[in-house]
């Protein structure tokens, strides 16, 4: 593994995008990824950022801002994380983490939170390396 380098995901990033979204278990058609990634950017309040090795994408963060009523900073939220299953615990996601966290501290965030699934346990071991600490549950309902 090369220097990695971390900046905002382009155009050109979607497949890269989409095989890594699959390796996370939430298969993505390349061809979404761009219209997504445009949508997501608009207003300001979201960011996209890949992690890159020479000229492979290695990761992949979003983070979002949200206001919230009973705030008056808000929040930042990490809401995907995913490093490439063949340089997994080489330091990516730590980078691509700290990228995300600069950005909501630049954007006046307060606090910063991540919502992973319960079988994810090696995520959670990760968050909590990070300083993360388990302060909930989070609920989810699918509409049909």
């Amino acid at each position: 593994m090369n220097e990695i380098s971390i900046r905002d995901a382009e155009e050109r990033d979607a497949p890269a995008i989409a095989s890594l979204c699959g390796q996370l278990g939430y298969p993505t058609p390349a061809e979404a990824v761009a219209s997504r990634m445009d949508r997501l950017r608009e207003g300001g309040q979201a960011r996209v950022v890949v992690a890159v090795d020479g000229d492979s994408t290695v990761g992949l963060a979003t983070i979002h801002l949200r206001h919230m009523i009973n705030h008056e900073a808000p929040i930042g939220q990490l809401t995907l994380l995913v490093v490439d299953e063949r340089v997994r615990g080489q330091g990516v996601g730590r980078l691509l983490v700290a990228e995300s966290e600069a950005w909501a501290r630049a954007r006046g965030c307060k606090r910063f939170v991540v919502t992973t699934a319960l079988r994810r346990t090696e995520a959670h071991a990760f968050y909590e390396k990070l300083g993360f600490v388990h302060t909930g549950r989070r609920y989810g309902k699918d509409f049909s």
